[in-house]
């Protein structure tokens, strides 16, 4: 009530109060949702993002800041300390793992209620990602975290604009075969029949 009666969306506010109740089911029945073999499933198919994610969240909430350079031992990314890690700190991890599990259902939900009236999804696909991200975290040589992408002098921006997210490096992309972007298209097209990417020139062409 206090939240609603409230002239604007206090956005930190009603994530703080999400959380608390979503804590709260998750202390009552999460060992329960857990336990399912749809969880076993869903954690073994996403577990190459959702485990570095889950670390990720908690390293945030523990350091009160998603700035990773702020982390000590863990600003940088190393497989084993954030498999021990993990390892320490199971039931924070799992609170996590099981918040997507439940946004996964519910999308999932979602989405055949709409395929099955006919209704086709078009998801959104911004060219950049933070540079305070698990991504950047997790895969630093994929971007150029030194420098930050945006638009020249325009009718728009006198003075130009600094989006803040860093650019990346194609080259390192291409080792692999932007396994990257499969990956992040391959999840996003569970969910939706068409993507729209913003903007599509950045692929091509960015103001560094």
């Amino acid at each position: 009530a206090e939240l609603e009666a409230l002239p604007q969306v206090d956005y930190e506010k009603v994530n703080e109060a999400k959380t608390a109740l979503l804590r709260k089911v998750y202390a009552n029945k999460g060992q329960e949702t857990m336990q399912s073999q749809a969880y076993h499933d869903f954690v073994a198919a996403n577990a190459e993002w959702l485990m570095p994610y889950a670390a990720f969240s908690v390293l945030r909430d523990l350091n009160g800041t998603c700035d990773f350079s702020q982390w000590g031992e863990f600003a940088e990314y190393r497989v084993r300390k954030v498999d021990a890690f993990t390892a320490a700190h199971v039931d924070e991890v799992n609170f996590y793992c099981w918040e997507q599990f439940l946004l996964d259902a519910q999308l999932h939900e979602a989405v055949a209620y709409a395929h099955k009236r006919g209704v086709a999804l078009k998801g959104d696909l911004p060219i950049g990602v933070s540079r305070q991200s698990v991504d950047a975290w997790q895969h630093p040589d994929l971007f150029h975290l030194d420098s930050q992408a945006g638009a020249p002098p325009d009718a728009f921006a006198v003075d130009g604009q600094n989006w803040g997210f860093p650019t990346y490096n194609w080259e390192k992309m291409a080792e692999d075969g932007f396994g990257w972007w499969k990956a992040r298209m391959r999840k996003m097209a569970e969910y939706f029949d068409a993507f729209r990417i913003d903007h599509i020139l950045g692929f091509f062409r960015i103001w560094e």
